[in-house]
């Protein structure tokens, strides 16, 4: 705990303490090294594998020896008793055997439990670390148009002034720069919240939290060409499936220690004794307990483990289904996006700028009302936001795939 605490220490105040002028960076691959150290469930995780890791030597049985002593005749009588001993008891071996095993069982779901929330976690610091890009890129967007909005006040106003358009144009021009203003502030507020929950994702409470990180990772488009069947052949051996399975047959262990337990349990005392006038006498005793009740307590723990087994299967078989239908609507969100990103840079961005450059030139030569152009912004900002809005959804599908394939395919470096 020491050495995660001072890592992480030695992190934040490395953003921080880069020279007054400078800035401090954090990319992605940075983030997943912080959420590793500092991600509370994760680490929850991995002092849960070292808990079970204890588990399997108690397993055994064995109790600790019961040292005792005994005396008789202390109200004065002839006749005195006494002796010393030490008592042994173990769990049947078979019973110990089957714990055992359980155990071991424990701490593979366990390991695998860790692995699967280890890639959960890369998982959700990389989609927050996307909709942080993508919540930069849009308040970049928005001071754009804020800065077209300010050159078409700034032509309404010259244009008034040589006496080529009415007031109206000008009052147009205002609300539209005021409209955007509003939506530059909505665009840093959205920045700021995206930025939150990255921090709370790698586990940084706000208090520690350095406002002068520069976030490195951008989106841009990648084709990666994601194979569908080696998605589906993959599903088979995901951390989260194995994590089910071992869990079932931790509880189908269970059921086997369970069954033993109609088996006795043993008691072995060794002892010496005197009945007067040294300890003369060596002496052994054995016992065995009786599961004479079982019908209250065997049977019933039998039937109790036999329907958490079953439960575990039919547990297995939902977490199957619904990783199909998670990896299918991911590959085919991935389809739909990467076909528009194609459409927009093959075609509408650069239709859309060619457009907006006409109208304003357009506008400033007295040839196009102030409507116009208008709509010329609007297209042109429009067909910017959803390419971003899609170029996001791509990576975010992208990145839930990730889970399924051998190899991380964006934000790598």
């Amino acid at each position: 705990m020491l050495l995660r605490f001072i890592l992480v220490i030695f992190l934040l105040f490395s953003f921080h303490f880069k020279g007054k002028a400078q800035h401090s960076f954090l990319s992605v691959q940075d983030a997943l090294n912080l959420a590793i150290n500092n991600n509370p469930e994760l680490n929850r995780m991995a002092e849960q594998v070292r808990i079970l890791e204890a588990m399997p030597g108690p397993a055994w049985g064995i109790e600790s020896p019961e040292l005792y002593y005994l005396r008789e005749g202390m109200d004065g009588n002839m006749f005195m008793e006494q002796r010393w001993g030490i008592s042994q008891s173990l769990t049947f071996p078979l019973t110990g055997f089957y714990q055992n095993r359980k155990a071991r069982k424990d701490i593979s779901a366990a390991e695998m439990r860790y692995q699967f929330e280890r890639v959960s976690v890369r998982t959700q610091v990389k989609k927050a670390y996307t909709e942080l890009a993508y919540a930069i890129k849009n308040m970049e967007l928005t001071e754009i148009e804020v800065q077209l909005a300010n050159n078409l006040l700034e032509i309404a106003q010259a244009r008034l002034d040589v006496g080529e358009s009415t007031g109206l144009d000008l009052v147009q021009s205002e609300i539209r720069l005021n409209q955007a203003k509003n939506d530059l502030r909505n665009a840093v507020q959205m920045k700021n919240s995206a930025r939150n929950s990255l921090m709370r994702i790698i586990g940084i409470h706000s208090e520690n939290q350095v406002y002068e990180i520069i976030f490195t990772d951008t989106l841009a488009y990648v084709d990666t060409g994601i194979d569908r069947h080696l998605i589906l052949q993959r599903i088979e051996i995901s951390p989260e499936l194995n994590y089910v399975r071992l869990n079932s047959e931790s509880a189908k262990a269970d059921v086997q220690v369970s069954k033993s337990r109609y088996l006795p349990d043993l008691r072995i005392d060794y002892y010496r004794q005197n009945f007067g006038n040294s300890y003369d006498f060596n002496g052994f005793e054995v016992g065995v307990s009786i599961p004479l009740w079982f019908t209250v307590n065997e049977r019933n723990r039998v039937k109790q483990a036999n329907a958490i087994y079953r439960q575990a299967e039919w547990q297995e078989a939902g977490v199957l289904l619904s990783i199909k239908e998670q990896a299918e609507n991911a590959f085919h969100r991935y389809q739909t996006s990467r076909e528009i990103i194609l459409s927009h840079r093959e075609f509408i961005q650069e239709k859309s700028e060619y457009l907006l450059e006409l109208t304003q030139e357009g506008y400033r030569m007295g040839e196009l009302d102030l409507l116009r152009v208008l709509e010329a912004q609007r297209t042109y900002l429009e067909g910017q936001q959803l390419y971003y809005q899609v170029l996001r959804n791509y990576y975010l599908d992208i990145i839930e795939l990730e889970q399924f394939l051998p190899q991380e395919l964006v934000f790598t470096q």
